[in-house]
């Protein structure tokens, strides 16, 4: 497992998916597999550490056609073979990591895929989800808030144009759906929670900058 750290920490140079995000989705993960005796624990720790292998890779890419979750998946197999896992178990990581993309069209078919998917959904509500969203928004070059008509962000889309993007409508086109894409039921209840605390987050950041606060 150290040696798969060390790897992983040399990919990841982006505030935004950090190891740091990385210990949080395990810790999550580790979290959330207490209610599913059935998992195979070393499965779904090497697919916590390794499922954001290529993330830095393609918010680096001009063409915008790098899937992280593809290449991560792919990339995972050539190191754990270098290291002597068995094919079955590489099977089960590759898929995995492949799975875990919110926009993905590859659905998670394993408990370990599930709990991935949910752990890293996860990382992105609640005030770490605020956190993380304006660090993104300082990465891309965002605006700090957008005033825009809420009516028309009815249901998650994505927006391109960064010049025009904002966290509050990153929390209208995406963060405020997390829970639908969530599969595991204990995943479900820390979602309500953090996803309380970004609807007042955002309502409250919405009236102060309308001065009404």
């Amino acid at each position: 497992m150290k040696t798969l750290i060390e790897i992983v920490k040399k990919e990841l140079n982006s505030s935004s998916h950090d190891f740091d995000h990385t210990l949080r989705v395990l810790n999550l993960a580790l979290k959330i597999v207490e209610h599913y005796p059935e998992v195979d624990l070393e499965v779904l720790k090497v697919s916590c550490i390794l499922h954001d292998i290529a993330r830095v890779r393609e918010d680096a890419d001009p063409t915008h056609t790098i899937d992280h979750a593809e290449l991560g998946a792919e990339m995972s197999k050539e190191i754990l073979k270098s290291l002597g896992y068995k094919d079955d178990f590489i099977s089960k990581v590759s898929h995995a990591i492949r799975a875990h993309r919110f926009r993905g069209k590859i659905l998670p078919e394993t408990i370990e895929a599930k709990i991935l998917s949910d752990a890293d959904k996860l990382d992105a509500i609640g005030a770490i989800g605020v956190a993380r969203a304006f660090i993104i928004a300082g990465e891309y070059g965002e605006r700090l808030y957008v005033e825009v008509n809420e009516d028309n962000f009815k249901e998650a889309k994505r927006i391109n144009n960064f010049k025009e993007h904002s966290p509050n409508i990153e929390y209208l086109v995406k963060l405020r759906y997390i829970k639908d894409r969530l599969y595991t039921d204990y995943a479900k209840e820390i979602a309500e929670d953090r996803l309380r605390y970004m609807e007042e987050f955002f309502e409250r950041l919405k009236r102060e900058v309308r001065g009404e606060l």
